[in-house]
Protein backbone atom coordinates (compact mmCIF):
# COMPACT_ATOMS: atom_id res chain seq x y z
CA UNK A 1 0.00 0.00 0.00
CA UNK A 2 1.37 3.80 -0.14
CA UNK A 3 -0.65 7.06 -0.14
CA UNK A 4 1.64 9.44 -0.98
CA UNK A 5 3.17 12.15 -2.75
CA UNK A 6 6.01 10.60 -3.99
CA UNK A 7 5.48 8.84 -6.96
CA UNK A 8 4.79 5.08 -6.83
CA UNK A 9 4.34 3.01 -10.04
CA UNK A 10 1.80 0.62 -8.92
CA UNK A 11 -0.37 3.12 -6.28
CA UNK A 12 -1.93 3.02 -3.24
CA UNK A 13 -1.45 -0.96 -3.20
CA UNK A 14 1.61 -1.60 -4.09
CA UNK A 15 4.52 -3.42 -3.02
CA UNK A 16 7.75 -3.20 -5.56
CA UNK A 17 9.30 0.29 -4.81
CA UNK A 18 11.05 -0.56 -1.55
CA UNK A 19 11.82 -3.96 -1.44
CA UNK A 20 12.66 -5.65 1.84
CA UNK A 21 15.57 -7.82 2.15
CA UNK A 22 16.02 -9.49 5.41
CA UNK A 23 20.09 -10.04 5.07
CA UNK A 24 20.72 -6.92 4.13
CA UNK A 25 20.94 -3.64 6.14
CA UNK A 26 18.25 -1.28 3.94
CA UNK A 27 15.94 -1.85 1.63
CA UNK A 28 15.85 -0.58 -1.82
CA UNK A 29 13.88 0.74 -4.88
CA UNK A 30 12.80 -2.13 -6.89
CA UNK A 31 14.55 -3.17 -10.04
CA UNK A 32 18.21 -2.28 -11.30
CA UNK A 33 18.19 1.36 -12.46
CA UNK A 34 19.21 1.56 -16.47
CA UNK A 35 21.96 4.20 -15.59
CA UNK A 36 23.72 2.33 -12.56
CA UNK A 37 25.52 -1.73 -12.63
CA UNK A 38 28.52 -3.00 -13.51
CA UNK A 39 28.63 -3.90 -16.81
CA UNK A 40 25.88 -1.00 -18.13
CA UNK A 41 27.51 1.00 -21.15
CA UNK A 42 27.70 4.42 -21.40
CA UNK A 43 25.15 4.31 -23.71
CA UNK A 44 22.55 2.72 -21.68
CA UNK A 45 23.77 4.90 -19.30
CA UNK A 46 22.26 7.98 -21.38
CA UNK A 47 19.29 6.11 -22.26
CA UNK A 48 18.18 5.49 -18.44
CA UNK A 49 18.92 9.10 -17.24
CA UNK A 50 16.74 10.51 -20.62
CA UNK A 51 13.85 7.99 -19.82
CA UNK A 52 14.14 9.34 -16.18
CA UNK A 53 13.71 13.02 -17.46
CA UNK A 54 10.28 12.41 -19.32
CA UNK A 55 8.17 14.03 -17.10
CA UNK A 56 5.51 10.92 -16.17
CA UNK A 57 1.54 12.44 -15.52
CA UNK A 58 -1.00 10.40 -13.24
CA UNK A 59 -4.72 11.41 -12.62
CA UNK A 60 -5.14 11.72 -8.85
CA UNK A 61 -7.81 11.63 -6.50
CA UNK A 62 -7.43 13.64 -2.92
CA UNK A 63 -9.09 12.21 0.12
CA UNK A 64 -10.22 12.83 3.12
CA UNK A 65 -11.55 12.07 6.73
CA UNK A 66 -12.07 13.69 10.20
CA UNK A 67 -9.83 13.56 13.21
CA UNK A 68 -10.20 12.14 16.21
CA UNK A 69 -10.00 8.47 15.01
CA UNK A 70 -12.78 6.83 17.52
CA UNK A 71 -10.43 5.44 20.13
CA UNK A 72 -12.32 3.06 21.10
CA UNK A 73 -12.00 1.20 17.77
CA UNK A 74 -8.47 -0.33 18.89
CA UNK A 75 -6.44 -3.19 16.12
CA UNK A 76 -3.81 -4.87 17.38
CA UNK A 77 -1.08 -6.56 14.65
CA UNK A 78 0.26 -8.79 17.45
CA UNK A 79 2.81 -9.31 20.10
CA UNK A 80 5.55 -9.50 16.87
CA UNK A 81 5.54 -6.19 16.10
CA UNK A 82 6.07 -3.20 17.39
CA UNK A 83 5.39 0.66 16.07
CA UNK A 84 7.25 4.15 16.25
CA UNK A 85 6.54 7.91 16.06
CA UNK A 86 9.80 9.09 14.25
CA UNK A 87 10.18 12.45 14.57
CA UNK A 88 14.35 11.98 13.37
CA UNK A 89 15.40 11.27 10.16
CA UNK A 90 18.34 9.69 11.59
CA UNK A 91 16.02 6.86 13.17
CA UNK A 92 17.78 3.40 12.88
CA UNK A 93 15.05 1.45 11.67
CA UNK A 94 13.59 4.27 9.31
CA UNK A 95 17.26 3.82 7.20
CA UNK A 96 16.50 0.49 6.94
CA UNK A 97 13.57 1.66 4.44
CA UNK A 98 14.47 4.87 3.55
CA UNK A 99 17.67 5.56 1.14
CA UNK A 100 20.28 8.28 2.48
CA UNK A 101 19.08 10.77 -0.59
CA UNK A 102 15.13 11.04 0.29
CA UNK A 103 16.20 11.21 4.35
CA UNK A 104 18.77 14.15 3.28
CA UNK A 105 16.51 16.29 1.22
CA UNK A 106 13.25 15.45 4.03
CA UNK A 107 15.39 17.17 6.86
CA UNK A 108 13.81 20.32 6.29
CA UNK A 109 10.18 18.76 6.02
CA UNK A 110 10.88 16.60 9.60
CA UNK A 111 12.27 20.32 11.16
CA UNK A 112 8.89 21.49 10.39
CA UNK A 113 7.03 18.91 11.85
CA UNK A 114 7.09 15.74 9.74
CA UNK A 115 6.50 11.97 11.51
CA UNK A 116 6.40 8.98 10.59
CA UNK A 117 4.87 6.20 11.95
CA UNK A 118 7.30 2.97 11.70
CA UNK A 119 6.05 -1.01 11.87
CA UNK A 120 9.15 -3.02 13.49
CA UNK A 121 9.20 -6.98 13.16
CA UNK A 122 10.49 -7.62 16.81
CA UNK A 123 11.94 -11.08 15.67
CA UNK A 124 14.33 -10.09 13.11
CA UNK A 125 14.61 -5.92 14.39
CA UNK A 126 13.29 -4.36 11.09
CA UNK A 127 11.38 -2.13 9.85
CA UNK A 128 8.62 -3.84 7.65
CA UNK A 129 5.71 -0.76 7.42
CA UNK A 130 6.25 3.40 6.95
CA UNK A 131 3.45 5.81 7.20
CA UNK A 132 4.42 9.53 6.69
CA UNK A 133 2.82 12.61 7.54
CA UNK A 134 2.79 16.26 7.00
CA UNK A 135 1.67 18.81 9.70
CA UNK A 136 2.34 21.82 7.48
CA UNK A 137 2.43 22.79 4.45
CA UNK A 138 5.26 22.43 2.17
CA UNK A 139 6.75 25.44 1.33
CA UNK A 140 8.56 26.70 -1.81
CA UNK A 141 11.33 24.22 -3.39
CA UNK A 142 9.77 21.23 -1.48
CA UNK A 143 8.86 19.97 -4.97
CA UNK A 144 12.31 18.44 -5.56
CA UNK A 145 11.53 16.73 -2.30
CA UNK A 146 8.72 15.00 -3.18
CA UNK A 147 6.13 16.80 -1.76
CA UNK A 148 3.39 17.99 -4.01
CA UNK A 149 2.06 21.81 -3.35
CA UNK A 150 -1.13 20.80 -0.94
CA UNK A 151 -2.04 24.01 0.92
CA UNK A 152 -3.38 23.39 4.83
CA UNK A 153 -5.30 25.07 6.94
CA UNK A 154 -4.75 25.26 10.72
CA UNK A 155 -6.45 21.92 11.62
CA UNK A 156 -5.26 19.75 9.05
CA UNK A 157 -2.50 17.30 7.96
CA UNK A 158 -1.82 15.11 5.05
CA UNK A 159 -0.88 11.36 4.99
CA UNK A 160 1.40 10.48 2.48
CA UNK A 161 3.55 7.02 1.04
CA UNK A 162 1.68 4.46 2.97
CA UNK A 163 3.45 0.84 2.64
CA UNK A 164 3.91 -2.52 4.34
CA UNK A 165 5.97 -5.23 2.80
CA UNK A 166 4.29 -7.71 1.32
CA UNK A 167 5.09 -10.63 3.30
CA UNK A 168 3.28 -8.47 6.49
CA UNK A 169 0.25 -7.41 4.32
CA UNK A 170 -2.12 -10.29 6.22
CA UNK A 171 -1.06 -9.40 9.72
CA UNK A 172 -3.37 -6.03 9.97
CA UNK A 173 -0.19 -4.05 10.02
CA UNK A 174 -1.11 -1.16 7.72
CA UNK A 175 -4.84 -0.47 9.86
CA UNK A 176 -2.90 -0.76 13.21
CA UNK A 177 0.10 1.51 11.70
CA UNK A 178 -3.62 3.99 10.98
CA UNK A 179 -4.62 4.19 14.62
CA UNK A 180 -0.99 4.37 15.96
CA UNK A 181 -1.38 7.39 13.42
CA UNK A 182 -4.32 8.68 14.97
CA UNK A 183 -3.25 8.08 18.51
CA UNK A 184 0.09 10.05 17.58
CA UNK A 185 -2.17 13.07 16.57
CA UNK A 186 -3.96 12.88 19.55
CA UNK A 187 -1.05 13.09 21.58
CA UNK A 188 0.85 15.73 19.73
CA UNK A 189 -0.97 17.82 17.49
CA UNK A 190 -4.63 17.58 19.16
CA UNK A 191 -5.85 20.52 17.31
CA UNK A 192 -5.90 18.68 13.86
CA UNK A 193 -9.38 17.78 12.55
CA UNK A 194 -9.20 16.55 9.35
CA UNK A 195 -6.75 13.94 7.73
CA UNK A 196 -5.56 14.51 3.80
CA UNK A 197 -4.21 11.35 1.54
CA UNK A 198 -4.34 10.83 -2.34
CA UNK A 199 -4.04 7.88 -4.76
CA UNK A 200 -3.85 7.84 -8.21
CA UNK A 201 -7.63 7.12 -9.87
CA UNK A 202 -7.20 4.02 -12.34
CA UNK A 203 -5.74 1.84 -9.10
CA UNK A 204 -9.19 0.66 -8.30
CA UNK A 205 -7.79 -1.55 -5.14
CA UNK A 206 -6.34 2.00 -3.51
CA UNK A 207 -9.52 3.49 -4.45
CA UNK A 208 -11.60 0.85 -2.17
CA UNK A 209 -9.10 0.53 0.39
CA UNK A 210 -9.64 4.22 1.61
CA UNK A 211 -13.38 4.42 0.59
CA UNK A 212 -14.09 0.77 3.21
CA UNK A 213 -11.27 0.66 5.03
CA UNK A 214 -9.87 4.15 6.09
CA UNK A 215 -13.43 6.03 5.35
CA UNK A 216 -12.40 8.68 3.53
CA UNK A 217 -13.66 10.50 0.56
CA UNK A 218 -12.71 12.25 -2.76
CA UNK A 219 -12.81 15.75 -2.36
CA UNK A 220 -11.01 17.27 -4.91
CA UNK A 221 -8.88 15.83 -8.23
CA UNK A 222 -5.27 16.37 -9.89
CA UNK A 223 -2.93 15.39 -12.11
CA UNK A 224 0.32 14.83 -10.66
CA UNK A 225 3.32 15.08 -12.77
CA UNK A 226 6.76 13.49 -11.75
CA UNK A 227 10.58 14.38 -13.22
CA UNK A 228 12.70 11.97 -12.16
CA UNK A 229 12.99 9.91 -8.47
CA UNK A 230 11.43 12.74 -6.35
CA UNK A 231 10.44 16.02 -8.06
CA UNK A 232 6.72 16.62 -8.38
CA UNK A 233 4.29 19.08 -8.99
CA UNK A 234 1.10 19.70 -10.03
CA UNK A 235 0.05 20.28 -14.07
CA UNK A 236 -1.53 23.99 -13.71
CA UNK A 237 -5.54 23.71 -14.07
CA UNK A 238 -5.60 20.08 -13.28
CA UNK A 239 -7.15 21.08 -9.91
CA UNK A 240 -11.43 20.38 -9.94
CA UNK A 241 -13.19 21.58 -8.19
CA UNK A 242 -11.76 25.01 -8.33
CA UNK A 243 -11.68 24.93 -3.88
CA UNK A 244 -9.63 22.54 -2.04
CA UNK A 245 -6.25 22.15 -0.87
CA UNK A 246 -4.53 22.17 -4.41
CA UNK A 247 -6.61 25.41 -5.63
CA UNK A 248 -6.35 29.21 -4.63
CA UNK A 249 -9.28 29.13 -2.68
CA UNK A 250 -10.00 26.15 0.28
CA UNK A 251 -10.40 25.84 3.57
CA UNK A 252 -6.66 27.30 3.91
CA UNK A 253 -7.72 30.73 2.42
CA UNK A 254 -10.31 30.98 4.59
CA UNK A 255 -12.73 31.20 1.67
CA UNK A 256 -15.04 28.62 3.36
CA UNK A 257 -14.70 25.91 5.73
CA UNK A 258 -16.89 23.43 4.39
CA UNK A 259 -15.44 19.84 3.06
CA UNK A 260 -17.25 19.06 0.11
CA UNK A 261 -18.20 15.16 -0.73
CA UNK A 262 -19.14 13.65 2.31
CA UNK A 263 -21.45 10.91 1.59
CA UNK A 264 -24.37 11.98 4.20
CA UNK A 265 -26.58 8.84 2.91
CA UNK A 266 -26.24 5.13 0.93
CA UNK A 267 -23.34 3.06 1.10
CA UNK A 268 -20.83 5.34 1.85
CA UNK A 269 -22.26 6.71 4.93
CA UNK A 270 -20.71 6.44 8.00
CA UNK A 271 -20.30 8.05 11.69
CA UNK A 272 -16.81 9.25 12.78
CA UNK A 273 -17.63 10.34 15.83
CA UNK A 274 -18.48 8.23 19.13
CA UNK A 275 -22.44 9.21 19.79
CA UNK A 276 -20.81 9.91 23.87
CA UNK A 277 -18.65 12.62 23.30
CA UNK A 278 -14.52 12.48 22.18
CA UNK A 279 -11.91 10.17 24.23
CA UNK A 280 -7.99 10.53 23.77
CA UNK A 281 -5.66 7.77 23.14
CA UNK A 282 -2.30 8.78 23.37
CA UNK A 283 0.93 6.90 22.13
CA UNK A 284 1.23 5.52 25.95
CA UNK A 285 -2.46 4.16 26.17
CA UNK A 286 -2.72 1.61 22.69
CA UNK A 287 -3.04 -2.15 22.32
CA UNK A 288 -0.12 -2.11 20.29
CA UNK A 289 3.51 -1.28 21.62
CA UNK A 290 4.52 2.01 20.42
CA UNK A 291 8.19 3.91 20.93
CA UNK A 292 8.42 7.93 20.33
CA UNK A 293 11.68 8.86 18.97
CA UNK A 294 12.36 12.47 19.16
CA UNK A 295 16.17 12.85 19.53
CA UNK A 296 17.00 14.91 16.63
CA UNK A 297 15.59 18.48 16.76
CA UNK A 298 16.66 20.58 19.89
CA UNK A 299 16.30 23.90 20.93
CA UNK A 300 19.87 25.32 20.11
CA UNK A 301 22.41 26.42 23.09
CA UNK A 302 21.07 30.27 22.25
CA UNK A 303 17.83 28.87 24.31
CA UNK A 304 19.71 28.12 27.41
CA UNK A 305 20.34 31.06 30.26
CA UNK A 306 23.97 31.57 31.67
CA UNK A 307 22.49 30.57 35.25
CA UNK A 308 20.48 27.87 33.86
CA UNK A 309 18.30 25.89 36.52
CA UNK A 310 18.72 22.31 36.52
CA UNK A 311 16.38 18.98 36.48
CA UNK A 312 15.89 15.87 38.26
CA UNK A 313 18.36 14.14 35.87
CA UNK A 314 21.11 16.92 36.64
CA UNK A 315 20.90 18.26 32.96
CA UNK A 316 19.63 21.62 32.22
CA UNK A 317 16.06 21.79 32.28
CA UNK A 318 13.18 21.83 30.31
CA UNK A 319 9.48 23.19 30.60
CA UNK A 320 8.98 19.48 30.22
CA UNK A 321 11.40 18.18 33.37
CA UNK A 322 10.92 21.25 35.53
CA UNK A 323 7.42 22.35 35.65
CA UNK A 324 6.24 24.77 38.48
CA UNK A 325 3.17 26.13 39.35
CA UNK A 326 2.20 29.77 38.85
CA UNK A 327 1.73 31.56 42.30
CA UNK A 328 -0.89 34.50 41.58
CA UNK A 329 -1.24 37.05 43.83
Amino acid sequence: MSIGWVHQPQGLASGDVRRYRPTKGCAVPGGLRHDKGAGVSFLDKIKGRVEKAKPVISECAIVVRPLPLIADEVIDAGPDFEFKVVFDPTDRHLRQIETAERLELLKGPFARGAVVILAIHKPTDRAIGKMWLLTESPISGDGKRGLLPIQMAKDEVFLFDLWVHEDFRRNAVGITMSYEMGAAVDEYFPEKRWVYGYAHKDNEASMQLMWLVYGMWTVQEIKEIQFGDYRVGVVPGSDHPKFGPFSKKGRHSGDGFQMPGRPRSGEGYRAYHHPEGFARRTVDNTAAEVVTVDNWMWVGPEWFDNEHPTGSDGRPATPETLPRELELP
